[in-house]
This record gives C-alpha cells, sequence and structure tokens, in this order.
C-alpha cells in the first residue's frame, strides 16, 4: 500500500506584516481556462494565479470589536465545545454532492492520521475568520487566499466527571470518570508566506470527497469527548492544504475507511 507524505514549504514573513485581508485584485489573467483557473496553473495558489484567485473571494464584512468569548458559536454544545463526533465531522457524513463553485482542490489530514482528499470550501465562499488576541481584532482570510491552515493545540486534558453529592445540597462527589478535553488556536498561512495565528470559533469547511462519503469539518476553538474516551480518541483536524497537488498525490486505489469516508495510509 503506497504511502503519501505531503509537505508544504512556505517562507514566513513577519506576523506584523500580514494584512487584515489581502488587497483586492485589479483584474483577473487575461487566459482563463474553461471557466476556472488561469491557463497554466494547477487549480491552487501560486505564482500568478494568486491575483486570479483573490479577485473570487467574496468581499470581507465589517470589522467587530466582539472577542471569541463574546460571539455566539451555534457548533459549540452547552458546555461551549464541541462535542467528539461533530470536531471530526462524522455527524454531518453524507453521500456524494457537488462542490460549490468556488470550491478549491486540497486534503484535510486528521489527527489520526487518515486523510480526505476532494474539493473544499465554505457556505456562501465566506472568509476564514480568526481572532488574533496580540491585536486584539478579527482577520479574515478568503479560503482561496490560503495555502493551509494548522491545528495548534493550547491546551489538553482529562477532566474529571463531578455529580451533586444529594438532592438539595451544594457539594459535589468526583464519580471516578473523565472524559477529554482540548482547546485550539489555528494556523493560517497565506499564499503570500505570511502566518495568521488566532482564535476560529468553529467555522465549517465543506468536503466533497473523492472518494467516500462527503461531509462537514470543523475548525472548532475547543472539543470534548465522551465520558470514558481517550485523548486520542479525540480526532479532530490536523492540517487543511489547499493544493491540487497535494489532492492528487492520493492514489485512487489507496483503500477507503467506509466509517470515516477517508483515505487510510
Amino acid at each position: 500500500m503506497a504511502t503519501v507524505v505531503v509537505m508544504v514549504v512556505a517562507v514566513v514573513s513577519g506576523g506584523d506584516d500580514a494584512p487584515a485581508e489581502p488587497p483586492a485584485a485589479e483584474s483577473a489573467p487575461a487566459a482563463v481556462a474553461d471557466g476556472g483557473a488561469p491557463a497554466g496553473g494547477d487549480g491552487g495558489q501560486g505564482g500568478g494565479n494568486f491575483d486570479y484567485w483573490l479577485e473570487r473571494a467574496a468581499p470581507a464584512d465589517g470589522e467587530t470589536d466582539e472577542t471569541p468569548d463574546q460571539q455566539d458559536d451555534p457548533a459549540d454544545d452547552e458546555a461551549g465545545a464541541l462535542g467528539a463526533d461533530e470536531a471530526a465531522g462524522e455527524a454531518d457524513s453524507q453521500g456524494p454532492i457537488a462542490p460549490a463553485d468556488w470550491a478549491l482542490p486540497g486534503v484535510i489530514e486528521l489527527s489520526d492520521g487518515t486523510v480526505i482528499a476532494g474539493m473544499l470550501w465554505t457556505a456562501g465562499d465566506e472568509p476564514l475568520e480568526v481572532y488574533v488576541e496580540a491585536e486584539k481584532r478579527w482577520r479574515r482570510v478568503p479560503l482561496a487566499a490560503a495555502l493551509s491552515i494548522t491545528a495548534v493545540v493550547v491546551e489538553e486534558r482529562m477532566e474529571n466527571v463531578w455529580r451533586w453529592k444529594g438532592t438539595g445540597e451544594d457539594e459535589k462527589v468526583y464519580t471516578g470518570e473523565q472524559y477529554p478535553f482540548r482547546r485550539f488556536e489555528w494556523t493560517v498561512t497565506i499564499a503570500d508566506g505570511s502566518e495568521i495565528t488566532g482564535v476560529i470559533k468553529g467555522q465549517a469547511i465543506r468536503v466533497a470527497a473523492l472518494a467516500g462519503p462527503s461531509n462537514i469539518r470543523i475548525l472548532p476553538e475547543r472539543t470534548k469527548g465522551e465520558v470514558g474516551q481517550s485523548l486520542d480518541d479525540l480526532i479532530h483536524v490536523q492540517r487543511i492544504i489547499i493544493s491540487r497537488e497535494a489532492m492528487e498525490a492520493i492514489p485512487p486505489d489507496e483503500p477507503i475507511d467506509p466509517q470515516h469516508g477517508v483515505f487510510v495510509h
């Protein structure tokens, strides 16, 4: 069985030089093949295609002063952390779906080493929203301007499960059970080589997989597992690479894990 190693190499400039959002392109390149990427390009980011992809991206919304804790996150559960199924995207698995017109080729690597290859997009072509604590502001990056999105584990631990000692009592006792908890930041590497690292509040990346079921993968701020699970059981998105070359590097005859709909290597 073939082993595929995908690497992204980027020259990273200082974070302070990264723009709040990439400048809008003046015009698309003259030669465009079949209504897609400029002729001669690979359909991904890089070289002379960068301005073209930026022009396709939806304009960013107005800035907000809200911090991640102040924003509503519909992906969060009552405890403020995604459950294991939602974090891994399994709850949203479905049959084949047609990618959006603005979908980009790429791969999604999960923390257990499995890989999903296919077309990736955000709903409505919405930009990635990253809260940068050092700047006290949100940064918006069109998915078309990103080379990769990488999980940064800020904190992970096993949490104790407590219950009330008795009805009407204000004392809790430890049940002897635990569940895993993990908190993230995300590093977005932009096509110019700069990086933005901060909190993403449960943004969804939609995937039309080349093989197996299509689904939605969540970029959470925090996740929690079920009682009795370990940290290894709490599978999450490890890295997203926007690249046709990376997508096509997955051999079509690679075995498929039917539960996750992912390539196993």
